[in-house]
């Protein structure tokens, strides 16, 4: 398969034209497009150039599910259920009602779209942490009635908070190591009851998910610790594994890309396929900056590369020259 040259692309309605123009001019031949932005019309306009079209599918977080089921809401350390930190609102990964929704998400958008879709990325695949910050706010969840039902084996019932502080005491200082290796293998069960799925009703699409950024000695092995992604297990369900390395967001140089890449790919049997930053947060991201953590990712990977996102492209005429030239290059 050749390697995927495309973009993450949320399109707006009020841009669309801008968007598109500029994503036809990049010279892109894939994208990544949120299950929401599906339209018939979009979809037509992607097949007419030949793109190749992958869909985004969140799965463990969103403010719409957290109304439809307040039960979903994940529990910390401390007791105390989460809320949202600005745009992200968890869900608990272990929550039935939160699972079922998301496979029915997925049924019903296969059977919509049907061929016009090449492959899925899972995307919130994990437990719950606001990450794309340098000193992200580390606190192992979930501590819900159905996650401490799930991991003792014991019915589902409901903890009073003494009883439940005293638990979760137990399990932090008596039984951590269990449930970090248990947090791990829920995550991979849910991909790979994914996995089967896709191979019933579509065993041609491509199955991608988004990985944290973070190597076993980033933040003491938080990836495994605290979100539950162990890339060994998950890169033995998936095709590909795209750790979202947003140097900049991560406060890290371009460099860094190829560390995360590389340990990436000895930890796991799957291809590794790097999303990089567009994006000017915090601060200014240069057209300069962009070219070098564009050179790189495509060097740490014979995947390609896929940029997040093309409205900070759209807005900026350096960046996109800049993306021209590498996907043009990449073509060669």
């Amino acid at each position: 398969m050749p390697p995927i040259h495309g973009f993450y692309w949320s399109p707006s309605p009020a841009h669309l034209d801008a968007e598109w123009n500029a994503f036809v001019q990049s010279g892109a031949s894939s994208v990544v497009l949120p299950v929401h932005a599906l339209t018939d019309a979009l979809l037509e306009r992607l097949q007419q150039r030949s793109t190749t079209v992958y869909v985004d599918l969140p799965l463990f977080a969103g403010a719409d599910l957290r109304v439809s089921f307040p039960d979903s809401a994940p529990v910390d350390e401390y007791g105390s259920v989460m809320g949202a930190d600005e745009w992200y609102v968890p869900l608990c990964p272990n929550n039935a009602r939160v699972r079922a929704h998301r496979f029915a998400n997925l049924r019903s958008m296969l059977e919509r779209y049907d061929d016009a879709v090449h492959g899925i990325w899972l995307d919130f695949v994990r437990y719950p942490l606001r990450w794309e910050v340098p000193q992200p706010n580390l606190v192992q969840t979930c501590f819900c009635d159905q996650c401490l039902a799930l991991f003792f084996a014991h019915p589902l019932r409901e903890y009073v908070v003494d009883e439940r502080t005293t638990v979760i005491r137990s399990i932090l200082y008596e039984h951590l190591d269990t449930w970090i290796e248990w947090k791990c293998q829920r995550i991979a069960r849910f991909v790979q009851d994914i996995r089967d799925f896709l191979r019933t009703q579509r065993p041609d699409l491509r199955l991608g998910l988004f990985a944290l950024p973070w190597r076993l000695s980033d933040h003491n092995a938080a990836i495994r610790a605290i979100v539950g992604q162990d890339v060994a297990l998950l890169g033995r369900r998936v095709d590909v594994i795209s750790p979202m390395v947003y140097h900049r967001l991560c406060g890290q140089s371009p460099t860094w890309i190829a560390d995360v890449v590389e340990e990436m790919r000895t930890r796991s049997c799957a291809d590794i396929l790097p999303i990089i930053q567009t994006i000017d947060a915090p601060g200014s991201l240069s057209a300069a900056n962009l070219r070098r953590a564009l050179e790189i990712a495509r060097a740490s990977s014979d995947q390609g590369v896929l940029l997040f996102d093309l409205s900070a492209v759209v807005r900026d005429p350096d960046k996109l020259a800049v993306v021209r030239k590498a996907f043009d290059g990449g073509r060669g």
